[in-house]
């Protein structure tokens, strides 16, 4: 199949193959020429993958749901850390006095 016939396959644009391709993060093809073909079984190999990736981050997912996970995200560690001990000292000296 060519590009668009590939990308009609997989339900994408052109364009979104093409940067796939190019990124080498797409299905499997072959270049003859100037053209760039693909074949089903590469494209129906490349469903189950996707297919398969998104169930494992699903089950991942749902893992970790409930466990109230925080995670930030800070140009400066180093001014965060001193942050965080800064207000748990000050709210053991509030408790102390």
């Amino acid at each position: 199949m060519r590009y668009q016939e590939a990308a009609d396959y997989l339900g994408i644009a052109k364009g979104t193959l093409a940067n796939w391709v190019s990124l080498r993060v797409g299905p499997r093809s072959i270049k003859i020429g100037s053209m760039r073909l693909f074949r089903q079984e590469d494209l129906d190999r490349f469903i189950e993958e996707k297919l398969f990736e998104t169930e494992r981050f699903e089950k991942r997912r749902r893992r970790q749901r409930g466990r109230g996970a925080l995670v930030l995200t800070c140009p400066h560690p180093d001014l965060f850390l001193f942050s965080v001990m800064a207000l748990a000292l000050a709210a053991f000296l509030f408790t102390v006095s």
